[in-house]
């Protein structure tokens, strides 16, 4: 950015603020020391989720209908029937081809909770 006093291209962004479809950022030039604001504001909302509103169609992929998906519905619910037989995390993720800490969060139903 130029500054606005001598309009030196010698100029640092000190702080930046974002408020809902806007972001502030506060500069600096360093060569004359001028401190200025600049508000940049977007037509289009940025990403993430607005209380109140509904998400896109794509966010509401869940378990198989994502793409990158490496298990089943019938996966999930064999590995906590053998999480519920004692069978180590460490066992069962191998059989599966997956990490133990993936095993943890699915028997604990942070992962494929609709399930």
């Amino acid at each position: 950015m130029r500054c606005r006093k001598c309009s030196s291209l010698n100029t640092r962004t000190t702080c930046t603020q974002h408020k809902n479809n806007e972001t502030w950022r506060y500069c600096r030039c360093l060569d004359c020391n001028f401190r200025y604001k600049t508000i940049e504001t977007y037509d289009i909302p940025k990403r993430g989720s607005i209380p109140g509103k509904p998400q896109h169609s794509n966010c509401k992929r869940k378990g198989e209908q994502v793409g990158t998906a490496v298990l089943t519905e019938s996966n999930v619910l064999e590995i906590r029937r053998l999480a519920s037989e004692n069978q180590t995390y460490a066992v069962i993720a191998k059989r599966f081809g997956i990490h133990k800490d993936t095993v943890y969060r699915i028997v604990k139903r942070k992962r494929w909770s609709h399930v």
